[in-house]
């Protein structure tokens, strides 16, 4: 093997390793996105602490879509919006009126 085959390669590898990190971290905000919003349908059920955890995980994740190259990105936000909206909901609900 040549020393320009072996550079060729490694270049190769490297090329691959960064696609493959690049598409590894869109995949963990969809993922991030996809847990929390996922418990949007069984919200009544959690206690107030798991929803408030909820609605931590989305302030986090919120500047991370916004980061993103995904031209789907407004539509994430728009629904992890209405998804911590509804864990705020419940948990007023589950308070109960103020006196």
């Amino acid at each position: 093997m040549t020393e320009r085959m072996m550079i060729g390669m490694a270049l190769m590898f490297f090329l691959a390793l960064a696609v493959m990190s690049t598409s590894s971290v869109a995949g963990n905000w969809k993922d991030s996105f996809d847990d929390i919003c996922s418990k949007s349908q069984g919200a009544d059920s959690l206690s107030v602490k798991e929803l408030s955890s909820l609605i931590e995980r989305s302030n986090k994740l919120m500047p991370e879509i916004q980061a993103a190259d995904d031209p789907s990105k407004k539509i994430y936000l728009q629904r992890l919006k209405k998804c911590k909206a509804l864990f705020e909901f419940v948990i007023e609900s589950k308070k109960g009126p103020e006196k």
